[in-house]
């Protein structure tokens, strides 16, 4: 007979309705292990935490893994990205004495736990957040899969298996890497209204061909940047720039995005899941600098590609990066 689980209230709740992704959207397969990697997160919602239980407390039911397994799943069915994380095992050191009445030191390993971990979301700031919201359904959930196999322990003062769920960063990240990965509110200003957003971007991975960069400003006295604006001292001819670029390729087939920051706005071509796709290595080639003819010199020089373009004096001629880049889609959630 196997243990019956021991369940830390460390889960989350939601409401009836799920706040988050319908189901079609997040990957459901029974019996499919979803762990936790680098990718997911960087703010999550720790559910819950699965050990074994101490001896006087065993009974039937279903072991640590299992449990977790059917929480996950029954999770994703609910439009909730949800992961196992396996805590280290611990070992403990003890004096003891042996027959002889001679001291010795004598390890024991603790039991590891699985913890259960759910969402993916570059922020939470804001009372009506996502992660916030979801935190609050998981937190009232009652999952069929602790009713119907193994026993949980409740905790005084927590109505339910979920709710001492609480927020907490992927802890398999370095606050570095929390940090880089976190949505910058000013960021998302200067994208949100933008046709073909990068952030909108259904791919991973994306090739940077060209880039437009603002001019640096001098502020008179107390007068101050407009952040609603996409950042001044050049940036707003930057960013028209990169749009006339983005929708001339598409024009042209090629899916194209284009993306803004305080320092420049980009124009990106694809959408990958994969940096060695294929069609990486096509978008590099067809943008790369190579050797042309320059007429001016009458000798061969590596040259960047170009295309012009119209404006209101007659054209504009845009040049690509002589070495297109490949980047990640910023702030892209991984399932």
């Amino acid at each position: 007979m196997r243990a019956a689980i021991f369940l830390l209230a460390f889960t989350l709740s939601v409401g009836l309705t799920s706040p988050v992704l319908t189901s079609a959207a997040i990957e459901a397969v029974k019996g499919k292990e979803y762990t936790l990697t680098t990718k997911h997160g960087p703010w999550m919602v720790m559910v819950a935490v699965f050990s074994e239980p101490p001896a006087e407390l065993k009974g039937d039911g279903i072991g640590p893994e299992e449990a977790a397994s059917e929480l996950v799943y029954e999770l994703r069915q609910k439009g909730i990205p949800a992961y196992t994380y396996r805590r280290d095992q611990k070992f403990e050191s003890i004096q003891t004495t042996n027959r002889l009445n001679q001291n010795e030191t004598r390890q024991y390993k603790l039991d590891s736990e699985i913890c259960v971990l759910a969402g993916n979301y570059s922020s939470v700031e804001g009372e009506d957040s996502l992660g916030k919201r979801t935190l609050d359904w998981l937190k009232r959930y009652k999952p069929k899969c602790l009713e119907q196999g193994g026993i949980y322990k409740p905790t005084p003062g927590q109505p339910g298996p979920l709710s001492g769920a609480f927020l907490t960063v992927n802890p398999m990240l370095d606050p570095a890497e929390v940090k880089r990965r976190q949505r910058d509110p000013q960021i998302i200003r200067y994208n949100s209204h933008c046709e073909f957003s990068l952030l909108d971007n259904p791919g991973k991975y994306t090739v940077v061909v060209a880039s437009f960069y603002g001019n640096s400003t001098t502020h008179v006295g107390d007068e101050a940047p407009d952040e609603n604006k996409l950042g001044g001292g050049g940036l707003d001819l930057a960013g028209d720039q990169a749009w006339q670029v983005m929708r001339a390729l598409r024009e042209r087939g090629l899916e194209s995005y284009v993306f803004h920051d305080r320092r420049k706005s980009i124009v990106t071509v694809g959408a990958f899941n994969n940096p060695d796709d294929p069609g990486v290595q096509t978008v590099l080639k067809k943008f790369s600098a190579n050797w042309k003819y320059d007429p001016a010199t009458g000798q061969n020089q590596i040259l960047a590609q170009s295309l012009p373009l119209p404006s209101q004096n007659g054209q504009w001629l845009c040049t690509f990066d002589p070495k297109p880049q490949i980047m990640e889609v910023p702030y892209k959630n991984h399932d």
